[in-house]
């Protein structure tokens, strides 16, 4: 890393996190990988520990490094929970209400599924029907896990934005289902089936969507399916950015008609 390279108006702090940050960017450093001791970078950079914490700082507030107590620094993942945690703390500051994300994704969704539909390749239509068709199954078999029903329905929508094979689609589909995850329905006693079968045709629409090759017929499949009906709108309204809502699945099924 080559730090006389660096803007001289900036300060010693700003001067070493932009040039680990273009060392990190550049593939230079990979995402996993311990970076310098505080004690090696000082040295390296010919600057006090004090200004290697700042920078270490910096570089915290932008998602790029982790300091794990007792092992140094590492670089995070391409998407990490700093970053995502950062933009959902903006949106909150800003008072934003969960029913605004559901606006955005009702316009994101249909878009991304009709660029789906017009780029994937084979492939990629065949592991997007696999990753629906898993996720049915482990609904159909009621099984009472909510982290791997988590973990499988990302998976799904991570493919989709992924065969719109643009790499903007693709990061803001993990910041998007990131933010839009504090929602659940109540299962109240009586509705467990409905849910589920509502649930399974939307995935099912979903991969017919894609599997159409269509972008007209794919965005107007799948619009449906991120609509809300007025009652939800209202309790969503009411529920700020970061908080847990729980939306009765008598209203649920009222107002989510596809």
């Amino acid at each position: 890393m080559n730090f006389n390279a660096i803007d001289k108006k900036e300060t010693l702090a700003e001067k070493v996190a932009n040039t680990v940050k273009e060392a990190i960017v550049s593939g230079e450093i990979k995402s996993g990988e311990t970076i310098s001791t505080e004690p090696e970078l000082a040295k390296q950079f010919n600057v006090s520990r004090a200004v290697i914490r700042d920078a270490a700082h910096m570089l915290m507030a932008w998602g790029l490094i982790e300091i794990r107590h007792g092992k140094g620094m590492y670089v995070t993942r391409e998407m990490n929970s700093y970053f995502l945690e950062a933009i959902s703390t903006i949106l909150r500051r800003k008072g934003t209400s969960l029913w605004e994300m559901q606006e955005y994704e009702q316009l994101l969704m249909p878009e991304v599924f009709a660029r789906a539909a017009e780029s994937c390749t084979d492939k990629q239509k065949s592991e997007i029907e696999q990753r629906g068709q898993s996720y049915i199954d482990f609904i159909r078999a009621g099984k009472d896990n909510a982290a791997i029903q988590k973990e499988l329905f990302l998976g799904f929508i991570k493919v989709v934005f992924e065969a719109g094979n643009n790499r903007v689609f693709s990061l803001m589909g993990q910041i998007q289902q990131f933010l839009r995850e504090l929602r659940t329905i109540s299962e109240d006693d009586g509705f467990e089936e409905q849910l589920t079968t509502l649930e399974e045709k939307s995935i099912r629409i979903m991969i017919e969507a894609v599997n159409s090759g269509d972008k007209v017929f794919a965005k107007k499949h799948v619009a449906n399916v991120f609509r809300v009906g007025p009652d939800i709108e209202k309790i969503m309204r009411t529920v700020p950015m970061g908080q847990m809502v729980s939306i009765p699945a008598k209203i649920f099924l009222k107002d989510f008609v596809i």
